[in-house]
């Protein structure tokens, strides 16, 4: 990643986490860990697959740590684990 392209992510980053203090510790933690990511140099990777996070969903949530395939798999993970046993 271009350093031009670092310095834009991180004001993104760093605006949004000045917006949600106080609001959302979760989404405050997630951004945290993405600006982590950038320092790291794997900001857009998927921490789960190592494929690239498209650019559509860091647009939308420059926070996310995973492809959309692995977090929809996650989902689904979840809401199996979460089934009632009859």
């Amino acid at each position: 990643m271009l350093p031009e392209e670092i310095d834009r992510w991180t004001a993104i980053l760093r605006q949004r986490r000045e917006v949600l203090a106080g609001r959302d510790a979760a989404e405050a933690a997630a951004i945290d860990a993405a600006l982590e990511r950038l320092q790291e140099g794997t900001f857009g990777q998927c921490k789960r697959c190592g494929s690239a996070i498209s650019a559509g969903r860091m647009q939308v949530q420059p926070s996310a740590a995973t492809c959309l395939a692995c977090q929809e798999l996650a989902e689904r993970q979840r809401s199996f684990i979460s089934l009632p046993i009859a």
